[in-house]
């Protein structure tokens, strides 16, 4: 019999996690990771998930060529391989989930079973314009070696909704000190492009889905939270972030890590973050000269980015470029 044409191929049955240096997180994902509360062995046991599909993941990232007219694999095409239409088998290994065998296995277990519970995900329904309660895995099981589970058809669309996605290290869940570090991660990495982000306290915690009242004022919330996740991106992780308070608001700042892991790394100042973005700022709409730039960058260090920057923010017209706009500059210094 002759083979059809652009008939998918019968897929394996069990999708095995892969030693991976990254793996991916969809923007679906990313949002469930934000709202759910999960636990660090939880945490890990995603990361196999994602460390085993994500060949698959790469399928649904449409890379943009001039000379790619192929049409986009949709998630039925993908899924019609598959010789269970509802479910995907997994199988993950302990020894790479429990490295050194520092967890008890009746710790991996219980989170198993936990992440079987029907509220552990939240899906949207079109059929009812509303959301539905699944669970994240499904008939989960173990021996010395392995523990298997299987995921439903819709929890796995979610995992594979690559239309925007985001990179994160595998090993930062076996390294975190806290649950929160992912969260936080996740809340972020939304701000990257933009190097930061303002936010109001209690907004800060609405969209962390942290009860308003968990820790008694910020600093509190600074001391158990944002140092313990900042510490943790910052040896472990490719970009980390400095912040500020003031006001009730929070300033954070993103920064790229350089890959320079270790606690004995020196990693920027929040000061130091925001007078290298308002320099290059400056070289660009200024037109300033590299003599400029160190006049300027000395004004920052001397007076301090906040204080500087209050008196300059659209005080000098924006047709002032070059040497004249640092005389002006001197100019409205010695006024204040």
């Amino acid at each position: 019999m002759a083979k059809q044409e652009n008939q998918v191929p019968i897929k394996r049955e069990v999708l095995t996690s892969k030693p991976r240096k990254k793996v991916l997180i969809s923007n679906d994902f990313r949002e469930i990771l934000i709202s759910q509360e999960t636990s660090i062995i939880e945490q890990r046991i995603i990361t196999m998930i994602l460390s085993a599909i994500k060949d698959e993941q790469s399928m649904f990232i449409n890379v943009k060529s001039p000379i790619n007219d192929e049409k986009q694999l949709s998630f039925d095409d993908y899924f019609e391989g598959w010789a269970h239409q509802g479910v995907v088998d997994f199988s993950v290994s302990i020894k790479d989930l429990n490295p050194n065998r520092k967890m008890k296995n009746s710790v991996i277990q219980e989170a198993l079973v936990n992440m079987t519970n029907i509220n552990w995900l939240r899906l949207k329904d079109d059929t009812i314009n509303g959301y539905k309660a699944v669970p994240f895995i499904l008939e989960p099981s173990w021996n010395k070696k392995s523990i298997f589970f299987k995921m439903d058809r819709a929890v796995m669309q979610h995992l594979l909704n690559m239309a925007q996605y985001y990179s994160i290290k595998k090993d930062l869940s076996f390294n975190a000190s806290t649950n929160n570090t992912l969260r936080f991660l996740m809340w972020l990495v939304k701000f990257n492009k933009q190097g930061g982000v303002v936010k109001e306290y209690t907004q800060l915690l609405k969209e962390l889905f942290i009860p308003v009242n968990k820790y008694e004022g910020h600093y509190r919330f600074e001391r158990d939270f944002l140092v313990r996740v900042k510490a943790d991106l910052d040896n472990f992780n490719d970009i980390s972030f400095n912040y500020s308070y003031k006001e009730n608001h929070y300033h954070f700042v993103i920064y790229n890590t350089q890959n320079a892991v270790g606690f004995n790394s020196k990693f920027p100042t929040l000061d130091e973050l925001q007078i290298e973005r308002a320099l290059k700022y400056l070289k660009k709409q200024r037109a300033l000269s590299d003599q400029h730039l160190r006049i300027m960058k000395q004004l920052y260090e001397v007076r301090g980015y906040q204080e500087l920057s209050k008196h300059l923010k659209r005080k000098i017209d924006i047709n002032i470029i070059g040497e004249a706009y640092i005389k002006a500059v001197f100019l409205l210094l010695e006024k204040i």
